[in-house]
C-alpha cells in the first residue's frame, strides 16, 4: 500500500534528523485474523510445554506486524487496548523452535530452550487466549553493506557463523554463545552472554541496530544503545517483537587458539582463576568441588598465519570448538545407560559418580576442540582434545551437528528422534528394559567477581559438610561450569551494571535420567526425584539470597523467579525497572508480552505451588516431606554449619 504524502513527508523527516536513536515506520497491513494452527509446544529438553497454542508462522516484519495489530484491536479497553464493548485479552510470546515443527524449507526442529516458562503465552486471567509467534521461518539475510549485516531475528547462531564464512566474514570472538542452535533473536532477548572478561561477550555488543514490533502492531527500528534498545536486550520481550537485527561482523577470516593448563587441585582455584583472569579475557572453567579438581580452558585470537591444529585431514573437516560435539549414537545410549545408574544403584552411586567426573575432566572424552585424524586404512575418525587452533567462525559455539551436514542432523542427547532410534534397535534385540533418555538441567547466574572468593569457599566448604542421598557425598551427573562475563548497561538484563564491575556467569549443569515416579503414570513427568538434588536447591538459592547473583532469564526453573524468599525484582536497581515499565506502557499498553510467569517477577514471587514431587519438577522449594517425592528425603534445613538459606532441601531423613 502507497503511503500518502503527509506519511511520506515524516518518513524524510525522520530520516533526516540524524541525531534522533529512533526511525518509526508505521504498519500499515489491512486488519485481518492471521492464519493459525492449534497445537502445543514443547523445549529442547521437555521441561516446558507451551499448552493450546494459536500458533502463528510469519515469514515477515509485516506479517508479525499484522498479527499483533489483529490481537490488539481485540483488547479490552479495561486492559489497555482499543475494544470500547467486548473484547478478548490475548497473550502473545515468541517461541524460536518447537518439537515437532518443520520450516518451509524443511528445517527440523529440536525445541526452544528455555527452563521457567518464559515463552509461554499465559494469562494469569482465565479465558484469556495464548497466541505464539513462531519464528522458524525468519531465517534469512536481508540485506549486507560491507562487514555490516541485516538479518531477520529467527536465524540461527550456526547459520550466521555459516553466512560469515561464506562471505569472507568474522563473528568477533566471544559474542556468541557456546550452543549454535539458539536463536538470534532468543539470545538478544534473554541477555544471552558469550565468553569473554572484557569486551564482546555477549552477542548485543555486535549489533547496531534493532527492528521490532510493538504491543500495537507498530513497527520501530531502534539503535542497539539507545533507551530502547537497552529494554529490547535482555527485556524479555517486554517491549514487542524482535524481527531484525543489524550486526556488526569483521572483514576477511581470522584465527582461534584455545588450550588448558589441565586438570588442577582446586585448593587455590579462586587465587589461581582470578590470576588467569588478569592476563586473558575468554576462559571456561569445570569445577568439581566433591572432587576437589577444576580445568579451565583459554581461548585467545592468534595471527590467521598460525597452523591449523589438529592439522585438518581435508578441507572440509578444520578444527571446531566449543561444549558440544556430534556423538554417535551408541555413545549417546552408553551415557544414557551410565547416568541412569549413577542415579538408580545405591550401592554402585559413588563409584559412577566419581567416572562420571573423570569422564567430563578428560579432554579425549570432553575437551574444547573437535577434530579429525586418519587411521589404519585410511578411515577418518573424530576426536576431541583441549588444545587446538582454527577459524574463529568454527572455533567459538557449536552443536551436535557434524560439520557439513544439515541443522539437526547429529545425535544430541536430548533429541527425541535419536531416543526412537535408539529404543527401536533396543526393542528389536529383546531388551526387556529401555535405556531412559536423560536431559541436562542447568540453572546460572550472573556473580559479582569480588564475590567470586567468598563463592567458592562456601561450596567447598558444601562440598564437606552436606550429606546427601549420595555415598560419599559425591555429586551425581553433573558439574559447576564458569565463565567469565562483561557488564552491559540494559535495564533488566542479569548482567546489567558498571563496566567497571567485572562478572562470572556461574552454572551448575546437572544430567538425570528421565524415569516416570512410578510405572503406572501415563506420562514422563512427574519424573524419579535425581540424586543430590539438595545440592541444586543450595546451589539456587545461595546465589539468590546470599549473593544478589541474578539469575539468566533462559537458564532457570520457575521456583527461582517465582520463589518469594529473595524476589529476583530486587536483585535489580529500582531505577532500572522504573525505565523498563516505562517504556512497556508506551510500547505495550495492553501488555500483551508480559505473561504469568513475568508478572510473577514483577510483583516479587507467587505462592509456593507445592505438592508431591513438586522439587522433582523444579517448581518449588519444598514445604513438606512430600513435596521432595523420594523415598527416604525429608525437607530439612541446611546444615548448620553452611551459610543459611531461606528455604528448606531435600536430605536423608
Amino acid at each position: 500500500m502507497p503511503l500518502s504524502s503527509r506519511a511520506a513527508a515524516a518518513w524524510v523527516l525522520l530520516l533526516c534528523v540524524c541525531a534522533l536513536p529512533l526511525i518509526e515506520i508505521q504498519a500499515l497491513s489491512p486488519l485481518k485474523p492471521p492464519k493459525t494452527i492449534t497445537a502445543s509446544l514443547t523445549s529442547a529438553y521437555g521441561d516446558v510445554t507451551c499448552e493450546n497454542q494459536q500458533v502463528v508462522v510469519p515469514t515477515s516484519t509485516a506479517e508479525v506486524a499484522a498479527a499483533v495489530r489483529y490481537y490488539y484491536s481485540m483488547q479490552p479497553a479495561s486492559a489497555g487496548g482499543p475494544a470500547a464493548t467486548g473484547g478478548t485479552p490475548v497473550k502473545i510470546r515468541v517461541v524460536s523452535r518447537a518439537r515437532g515443527f518443520n520450516a518451509s524449507d524443511g528445517y527440523r526442529q529440536m525445541g526452544f530452550h528455555e527452563r521457567a516458562g518464559f515463552a509461554c503465552a499465559k494469562g494469569s486471567q482465565p479465558g484469556t487466549g495464548a497466541v505464539s509467534l513462531l519464528m522458524v521461518n525468519m531465517r534469512k539475510v536481508l540485506s549486507r553493506s560491507g562487514a555490516t549485516v541485516r538479518m531477520q531475528a529467527g536465524i540461527t547462531l550456526t547459520e550466521i557463523l555459516r553466512y560469515a564464512t561464506s562471505q569472507n566474514l568474522t563473528v568477533p570472538f566471544g559474542a556468541m554463545p557456546q550452543y549454535g542452535d539458539l536463536t538470534l533473536g532468543g539470545t538478544l532477548a534473554t541477555g544471552a552472554h558469550g565468553l569473554g572478561g572484557r569486551s564482546n561477550a555477549n552477542m548485543a555488543d555486535i549489533v547496531r541496530a534493532i527492528t521490532f514490533v510493538d504491543g500495537t502492531g507498530n513497527i520501530t527500528r531502534v539503535s542497539r544503545n539507545s533507551n530502547v534498545g537497552r529494554g529490547l536486550v535482555g527485556g524479555l520481550g517486554m517491549l514487542g517483537v524482535i524481527t531484525e537485527v543489524t550486526l556488526q561482523l569483521k572483514p576477511g577470516s581470522g584465527k582461534t587458539r584455545s588450550w588448558s593448563p589441565g586438570l588442577r587441585s582446586d585448593a587455590n582455584f579462586a587465587q589461581e582463576l582470578l590470576q588467569l583472569w588478569e592476563k586473558y579475557s575468554h576462559i571456561s572453567v569445570y569445577w568439581r568441588p566433591d572432587l576437589k579438581q577444576y580445568k579451565a580452558t583459554v581461548v585467545e585470537g592468534v595471527p590467521l598465519s598460525s597452523p591449523l591444529h589438529p592439522p585438518p585431514v581435508n578441507a572440509s573437516l578444520p578444527p571446531t570448538g566449543g561444549l558440544f560435539h556430534p556423538q554417535s549414537e551408541s555413545i549417546v545410549s552408553t551415557a544414557g545407560q551410565l547416568i541412569a545408574a549413577l542415579h538408580s544403584d545405591k550401592d554402585s552411586t559413588g563409584l559412577f559418580c566419581r567416572a562420571f567426573g573423570s569422564f567430563l575432566f578428560n579432554s579425549e572424552s570432553f575437551g574444547w576442540v573437535y577434530g579429525y585424524k586418519q587411521g589404519a586404512g585410511g578411515a577418518i575418525t573424530p576426536f576431541t582434545a583441549d588444545n587446538g587452533t582454527g577459524f574463529t567462525n568454527d572455533m567459538q559455539t557449536s552443536e551436535c551437528d557434524i560439520p557439513g551436514s544439515p541443522p539437526g542432523s547429529g545425535s544430541c542427547f536430548y533429541n527425541p528422534a535419536v531416543w526412537e532410534r535408539i529404543w527401536t534397535k533396543e526393542k528389536a534385540a529383546g531388551s526387556s528394559r529401555l535405556t531412559p533418555s536423560i536431559s541436562l538441567e542447568e540453572i546460572e547466574f550472573a556473580l559479582e567477581a569480588t564475590s567470586l572468593p567468598s563463592f567458592i569457599a562456601d561450596f567447598k566448604l558444601m562440598a564437606a559438610n552436606m550429606k546427601t542421598d549420595v555415598p560419599g557425598g559425591c555429586w551425581p551427573g553433573g558439574m559447576i561450569m564458569l565463565r567469565t562475563g562483561f557488564r552491559t548497561r540494559d535495564h533488566i538484563s542479569p548482567q546489567t551494571g558498571s563496566a567497571a564491575e567485572r562478572v562470572m556467569w556461574v552454572e551448575l549443569g546437572v544430567f538425570r535420567p528421565n524415569v516416570p515416579l512410578n510405572a503406572q503414570q501415563q506420562s514422563l513427568k512427574p519424573r524419579q526425584q535425581k540424586r543430590g538434588a539438595a545440592v541444586q536447591q543450595y546451589f539456587e538459592q545461595l546465589l539468590v539470597c546470599k549473593y544478589k547473583a541474578r539469575p539468566h532469564w533462559g537458564k532457570g526453573w520457575s521456583r527461582v523467579f517465582t520463589s518469594t524468599a529473595c524476589p529476583i525484582k530486587d536483585l535489580y536497581p529500582a531505577s532500572n525497572w522504573a525505565t523498563q515499565l516505562s517504556l512497556q506502557q508506551q510500547y505495550d499498553p495492553a501488555k500483551l508480552f508480559e505473561t504469568q510467569l513475568l508478572s510473577s517477577v514483577l510483583m516479587g514471587g507467587a505462592a509456593n505451588p507445592g505438592g508431591a514431587a513438586c522439587t522433582s519438577e523444579m517448581s518449588c522449594y519444598c514445604n513438606a516431606d512430600e513435596d521432595c517425592g523420594a523415598a527416604g528425603l525429608c525437607c530439612k534445613a541446611a546444615p548448620a554449619v553452611l551459610p543459611a538459606v531461606k528455604s528448606k532441601l531435600c536430605l536423608p531423613c
